[in-house]
């Protein structure tokens, strides 16, 4: 009886020893994989850092080329520009000097439209505030909104605007100012005396 006993003791133990381990294994696998997630992330993490930093080089390296490019396309306008001021040195005709200059402007404004740079119209325009920026605001003889001067150029970039137009911009004239102002004044007084019979008729019922 006593041998029956211990033998199923030995086998409880053993069983429970069995179940350790395996739950001791079921534990390491764990902790294995684990610690497997965290290598793979950090050397993914690692990996995403240096992959930023090269892509910020690469970057920063295209933006000097790019401005490499125009520099180099500039530096014949600035060479004209210095041949045009050593000849006032040494005395040239000023109608001459004067075409020079405008031969240089019109090589630079040839620059930016090779380039995508376009000027932005104001000539005989409507004011449009998606390309235009109002400065002033004055009676004219020109219909409303119309644009009559420019103080300064604006650019569009592949059509995007990069720099609005600054302009000034008509008010219309004063005779048709005064026509709508007094409209409004007719109207409001016709409505004041619409609202004093109304109340003179409620008054008398």
């Amino acid at each position: 009886m006593k041998e029956k006993e211990q033998t199923q003791v030995n086998d409880v133990n053993k069983t429970n020893s069995k179940e350790k381990k395996g739950f001791s294994e079921n534990v390491q696998s764990q902790e294995d994989i684990i610690r497997e997630m965290t290598e793979l992330l950090q050397r993914t993490q690692a990996n995403f850092e240096n992959y930023r930093k090269q892509n910020d080089i690469r970057i920063e390296e295209m933006k000097q080329m790019a401005a490499k490019e125009i520099i180099l396309q500039l530096l014949p306008v600035q060479d004209n520009f210095e041949l045009a001021l050593k000849n006032v040195d040494k005395g040239c005709n000023f109608n001459d000097f004067v075409k020079g200059i405008e031969l240089i402007y019109s090589q630079f404004f040839t620059l930016l439209s090779d380039a995508g740079v376009k000027a932005i119209a104001t000539d005989k325009q409507i004011f449009n505030p998606y390309y235009h920026e109002a400065l002033i605001k004055v009676e004219s003889d020109l219909p409303e909104n119309m644009i009559i001067e420019e103080f300064q150029k604006g650019f569009t970039l592949h059509d995007k605007v990069i720099r609005h137009a600054k302009v000034k911009v008509s008010a219309g004239s004063a005779i048709s100012i005064d026509k709508i102002s007094k409209k409004e004044l007719s109207a409001d007084d016709k409505t004041e005396n619409k609202d004093d019979k109304k109340t003179e008729n409620k008054e008398n019922k």
